[in-house]
């Protein structure tokens, strides 16, 4: 009589501090996270997410409209494009590098150039190019000259790139 006693307060108070439980809870991304939780704390999450959580289908914007036109435009909203330049010279003196610059400035008036710093040294970029084929005519032009040329991976200015 005793074990059955010691038996029945076992299983009431299992089922006293047993949960009701959830097993899966949906994330906004699509995936899914299994979870226990009490019901209780699921309704006030549920009920937090539903007052500040809008999900609405996605419909075609008024931009979207406006850029089906100029879908040929590469350079459409993008002032800056990944592209290369062809870098001259480096080196550790910025008076130097500049003075590099403006004597390709006045030989080659047709290409920007620029100097830019890439810690430790001073480079002396050229040209804007959207591939690297596209700079090689260039890059095989300044050998001459500049034996070092060689292109670089850089942001450059759409509208200029070759």
């Amino acid at each position: 009589m005793k074990s059955y006693i010691i038996i029945f307060f076992t299983l009431f108070s299992i089922s006293i501090f047993a949960q009701e439980k959830i097993d899966t809870v949906k994330i906004i991304n699509n995936g899914t996270l299994n979870m226990e939780i009490d019901s209780s704390i699921y309704n006030v999450l549920k009920t937090r997410e539903d007052s500040t959580c809008t999900y609405n289908t996605p419909t075609k914007s008024i931009t979207e409209k406006r850029n089906t036109g100029r879908a040929n435009d590469p350079c459409y909203g993008n002032a800056q494009i990944n592209g290369y330049k062809i870098q001259i010279y480096y080196s550790k003196n910025r008076n130097e590098a500049n003075k590099v610059k403006e004597e390709f400035n006045s030989i080659h008036p047709e290409l920007s150039a620029q100097v830019t710093y890439f810690t430790p040294d001073y480079r002396v970029l050229v040209g804007d190019y959207t591939s690297k084929n596209s700079a090689a005519s260039d890059i095989r032009k300044l050998k001459s000259k500049y034996n070092n040329a060689f292109s670089i991976p850089f942001k450059v200015l759409c509208r200029k790139a070759k």
